[in-house]
């Protein structure tokens, strides 16, 4: 071949070398991106790829009550799943399985008037919907009833990777009772798994919340949560690069939470909650307005709850799962809304309930001895200036001439207003000081969460919480006018205009400053009309009704504050065994003198014996040794639309030597406290003490 003629042939030979080395050096380069220059990137992913950590969940611990009764527990109920490692193992075509079950389950499906193919897709799209974490089961239908286990159990030849599983659902056995106090759970939020997680981990809790755990929301389900939970249990499972799983192993099993004992009897719970739903409803006859209550009966000697009420009543079951915006509505919108715990987060003005903590200051003070008597009209109280800050006697009353006695058994308005005033003037803090002692308006620190605090006013509280608020109103007026006329003088040049602007700001900071002076005398300064209404429980006295149970606890153990709690043990699920038990605990004991508090014990048995107030209600009881007060508490103010609205209070203990329990209870609206939540104490007294 001639040289001109192999030319082209070189020439093509040439390039396609060119080609051939272009292409080997980019695979080169590839190959040296991918194992060099990016291994570490893609080893991680592939490892990240390979194992994937699944938790499973644990069964809720039970909560029983001081005899053992069943509160609360976690039962199974059967739900319809599919395993995707199975699924794809047995079957290539799993699709077919697919569509073979939802023939089966098309009679039980939620939507009727679905189609077999729609619901074929609809249960694709549930696997789509978690591809990415195909390594966990697909839930395709919850509480699968017995007839449709069968048919699944039937043809599980058929449906590889199908399976009936149980799952556990929170269960309240005694529905409406003592529902405030055990509380209810749901899934955790995505707020509260941060919020979880950071606790265990300031508690040196390994546990970690993740999203699907069931936690309590109030009541000992939340307060105790840590211990009702349990463990998860841990599996890793293998899947392809896909999320598909090939393999899992188990390397922890779920460890069930712990059983919690209350020191509630439910026996006497319900007989607390039937009395007070009975009487609610048959004071409404009269006081129409009577729609709720609470009552709480305590162990005086421990501390212990042994009823704790609310009503309107709440079932934790209606709150498990998904709810109807009725529901919803019933439970946390409602004016009653019925998770709202009236006797732990609810407060209430006490009324004549607290004249003993006024007595027991008067004698402290020395203003007066157990044998004084007073004449009980109003012009006791003073000069027509002093009667007008005062308050009448109840119910037009004249009892004559009253000592602390009489005047405790007849709830004299006038006796306690006279003693009470002259405590304020020898010592502004004492009746806050001895009410504090007692447990009122302080938080007890009960196992429960969201207790209220109340409040016991003083002149240093009165000041305190007032002023500030009138000192900021000042700033703000004095701001508003310095800023009214800097804008008017700057638009006038006039100097006579000038001046007389600058004399009408001069005068109305002096208006201003006036009304401030007025205000912190009218507001902010304690007055007559405060030591009068705060010596009757009236003003802005308020505590909740479990401070109310655990003051007379006190006055009728000697003077121990003891710490209310409701959960008495924390046991072994498997062997039953205490691995926790909550002691009674002191406190504080009060600085009032035993000789002071034995009088108060004394001066409440007869309200409950002799012309008492309550003398009727246990006449029928002759066992009964006890004593207590009753109040008639207002709900508003003077000149407002609640002033002619009362709720009904009530404490008491039994017996008389040696007491062993004391009881506190209000029915809102209710009137007279005897007539109402008295019965519920009555009948709480008679369970406890087996009285017919």
């Amino acid at each position: 071949m001639e040289e001109r003629e192999r030319q082209p042939y070189q020439r093509r030979l040439t390039g396609l070398s060119v080609v051939v080395v272009l292409l080997f050096l980019i695979l080169g380069f590839n190959l040296w991106w991918l194992q060099i220059a990016k291994a570490s990137y893609y080893s991680n992913l592939a490892a990240g790829n390979v194992m994937k950590t699944v938790t499973t969940s644990a069964v809720r611990g039970e909560i029983v009550d001081k005899n053992n009764i069943l509160l609360a527990q976690s039962v199974p109920k059967f739900a319809l799943s599919m395993d995707w490692t199975d699924l794809q193992k047995v079957n290539a075509n799993w699709k077919d399985v697919v569509a073979d079950l939802a023939v089966y389950i098309k009679p039980y499906w939620p939507y009727p008037n679905q189609s077999v193919e729609l619901i074929t897709e609809d249960l694709l799209v549930m696997i789509r919907n978690q591809q990415w974490k195909s390594y966990k089961k697909v839930v395709i239908l919850e509480d699968v009833p017995k007839e449709l286990q069968a048919i699944i159990a039937e043809h599980s030849n058929e449906l590889p990777g199908v399976s009936i599983e149980p799952i556990a659902e929170r269960v309240y056995p005694q529905n409406t009772l003592l529902g405030q106090v055990l509380g209810y759970v749901r899934e955790i939020s995505e707020s509260e798994i941060e919020q979880f997680n950071e606790q265990t981990v300031s508690d040196d809790d390994e546990y970690h919340y993740t999203q699907g755990d069931l936690v309590g929301k109030m009541g000992v389900e939340k307060s105790y949560d840590t211990w009702l939970r349990g463990s998860h249990g841990v599996e890793i499972v293998s899947v392809d690069s896909n999320a598909r799983p090939i393999d899992k192993e188990t390397l922890q099993e779920a460890q069930a939470g712990y059983t919690l004992q209350l020191t509630v009897d439910s026996k006497m719970q319900r007989v607390v909650e039937n009395e007070l739903d009975r009487v609610i409803k048959d004071i409404q006859k009269t006081h129409p307005d009577a729609q709720a209550g609470a009552a709480v009966v305590i162990d005086v000697n421990t501390g212990k709850i042994l009823a704790m009420a609310s009503r309107p009543f709440m079932d934790p079951n209606d709150l498990i799962g998904t709810i109807s915006e009725e529901t919803a509505q019933k439970y946390f919108s409602s004016e009653d809304a019925a998770s709202f715990n009236r006797a732990l987060t609810g407060t209430y003005p006490p009324g004549s309930t607290f004249k003993m903590i006024t007595g027991m200051a008067a004698l402290e003070a020395g203003v007066v001895t157990p044998d004084d008597t007073f004449m009980d009209t109003l012009s006791s109280l003073g000069s027509p200036d002093v009667q007008s800050a005062g308050v009448a006697e109840w119910g037009g009353n004249n009892f004559g001439r009253v000592n602390l006695y009489s005047g405790l058994a007849h709830s004299s308005n006038i006796y306690f207003q006279i003693v009470g005033r002259r405590v304020f003037e020898r010592d502004p803090e004492l009746i806050k000081k001895i009410a504090n002692e007692f447990g009122l308006g302080v938080n007890s620190g009960i196992d429960l969460p969201y207790e209220a605090e109340g409040n016991v006013p003083s002149p240093a509280w009165k000041k305190s919480y007032y002023k500030p608020y009138y000192d900021k109103k000042r700033e703000e007026k004095l701001q508003e006018i310095e800023d009214k006329y800097a804008q008017l003088l700057a638009s006038t040049k006039d100097q006579n205009e000038k001046d007389k602007l600058q004399r009408d700001k001069e005068d109305e900071i002096i208006q201003a400053e006036q009304e401030y002076k007025n205000n912190i005398n009218e507001f902010v300064n304690w007055r007559l009309y405060d030591s009068f209404n705060s010596s009757i429980g009236q003003g802005a006295n308020h505590y909740s009704i479990l401070q109310m149970a655990n003051y007379v606890a006190t006055i009728v153990n000697g003077g121990k504050h003891y710490k209310p709690y409701v959960v008495d043990k924390i046991l072994d699920p498997v062997t039953g065994k205490v691995v926790q038990q909550n002691q009674p605990e002191v406190l504080n004991e009060v600085s009032v003198s035993q000789q002071n508090i034995e009088t108060i014990k004394k001066a409440m048995s007869e309200v409950t014996s002799g012309q008492g107030t309550a003398a009727w209600l246990f006449r029928d009881i002759p066992e009964f040794t006890g004593g207590g007060k009753t109040g008639t508490a207002q709900i508003g103010s003077k000149g407002t639309s609640k002033e002619e609205a009362y709720n009904g209070m009530f404490v008491a203990f039994a017996p008389y030597d040696n007491p062993q329990i004391a009881f506190a209870g209000v029915v809102e609206y209710g009137g007279h406290g005897s007539e109402t939540s008295g019965y519920v104490a009555k009948a709480a007294f008679k369970y406890y003490f087996d009285w017919k």
